[in-house]
């Protein structure tokens, strides 16, 4: 009966072990979260986005830009007289938060003349509790993001940086308060590891050190 008794109770570890192990390799995928950073003289900064945050389609053929309405997380920028910083709030419409912008300039579009690649932080004037809303523009040379209007995942260490604190377009834009070369970089953020998984990774190595224990009796 004993012999039976240390066996049922082995067997239970071995499930409980399985179960524990379980817990820790099956997780439901989630979007993920990126940040850039921004660093040169007169000017530093990050801003966490979320690569999952639905695309709002370019206005046609002719104007490659794509908006990302409340995909920033969080962001801190320090430009010349520029300094704010802010989370993802709880904003009753997601127009008002913080938000990415995608930018390839061609001839012709908007006026553009010069071809370039434009990553572009927005914060709309609700979130800025102003009456305009704040365009930080990161600008990279032709190609930078392949034609897509993606978010990217990387980006060239240096950048033009430009940054308007009036930016109401297409009533005014008002003109760019600071202008300067940044070093950029953008990197994934860790997941955090999950409560449950760290439960189960302890569950595992509580109820390896019992069957250990439990073998030595039986020999």
């Amino acid at each position: 009966m004993a012999l039976l008794n240390k066996f049922s109770i082995a067997s239970a570890i071995s499930v409980a072990a399985f179960l524990a192990l379980g817990t820790v390799g099956t997780h439901p995928a989630q979007a993920a979260l990126f940040k850039f950073t921004f660093e040169g003289e007169g000017a530093n900064g990050e801003f966490i986005f979320d690569d999952s945050t639905n695309r709002i389609e370019p206005i046609g053929p002719n104007f490659p830009l794509a908006e990302y309405h409340g995909s920033v997380e969080k962001y801190s920028v320090n430009a010349g007289d520029i300094v704010v910083q802010g989370t993802k709030g709880s904003q009753q419409n997601i127009d008002d938060e913080a938000r990415n912008i995608v930018y390839l300039g061609r001839p012709g579009n908007f006026g553009v003349d010069d071809i370039f690649d434009d990553f572009i932080l927005f914060v709309p004037p609700v979130s800025r509790g102003q009456q305009y809303g704040l365009s930080i523009r990161f600008t990279y040379p032709e190609g930078s993001f392949s034609d897509s209007v993606a978010l990217p995942k990387s980006v060239p260490d240096t950048a033009k940086l430009r940054v308007y604190p009036y930016w109401d377009f297409p009533n005014t834009t008002g003109d760019y308060t600071f202008q300067g070369t940044v070093k950029t970089r953008i990197e994934r953020v860790p997941e955090p590891v999950s409560v449950s998984a760290l439960l189960g990774v302890g569950a595992w190595f509580f109820f390896r050190r019992q069957r250990r224990q439990l073998l030595s009796v039986q020999d």
